[in-house]
């Protein structure tokens, strides 16, 4: 089995925890829609829950995770080419209804066309219009083509759960 299969890239961990959003320290209001605005500072990550928007740490998440792995690499006309995909896993009781996840320099898109099953703009990526975003315990997967061999740097930028969709345990 090619390692290039088997290796698991990038774990990226977001654990989102906003039921202790109390006055436990780590959580703070954000100043606007930080989803839109972003107005969470570096290590943190924008929450909406019950239409309340929230700063959290990366350090203080529990619920989701960003794998980015290796699918294939190629040479074609003296470039290196790689194909990767991602899958968002929803570990926690309630549905997600849209996701952003950023890019920095060091994602080289192929081209126009390398990027599939979600929408990318701005170098953010987020769940698509026909998507319904991602029930508990469920996950979510799109692709993308980048020219190189290294995983582009990805990072969870603001998550908006769904107050109508939880998860009844019986």
């Amino acid at each position: 089995m090619s390692r290039n299969l088997i290796l698991l890239v990038v774990l990226l961990s977001c654990y989102i925890s906003c039921s202790l959003a109390k006055d436990d320290g780590f959580i703070v209001p954000a100043r606007e829609q930080c989803g839109t605005e972003n107005a969470c500072g570096v290590g943190q990550v924008c929450v909406c829950r019950d239409g309340a928007y929230h700063c959290v740490l990366l350090t203080e998440c529990t619920d989701v995770a960003v794998v980015q792995t290796i699918e294939k690499s190629w040479r074609e006309s003296d470039c290196d080419y790689t194909i990767y995909r991602v899958h968002i896993f929803n570990y926690g009781s309630h549905h997600i209804n849209q996701i952003n996840i950023a890019t920095d320099g060091t994602m080289a898109l192929r081209d126009g066309n390398s990027v599939w099953n979600i929408q990318f703009a701005n170098g953010i990526f987020s769940l698509p219009s026909y998507s319904h975003g991602i029930d508990p315990f469920q996950m979510f997967s799109f692709g993308y083509i980048v020219r190189g061999k290294t995983s582009p740097n990805l990072f969870i930028t603001a998550i908006n759960f769904s107050t109508d969709h939880y998860l009844v345990s019986v």
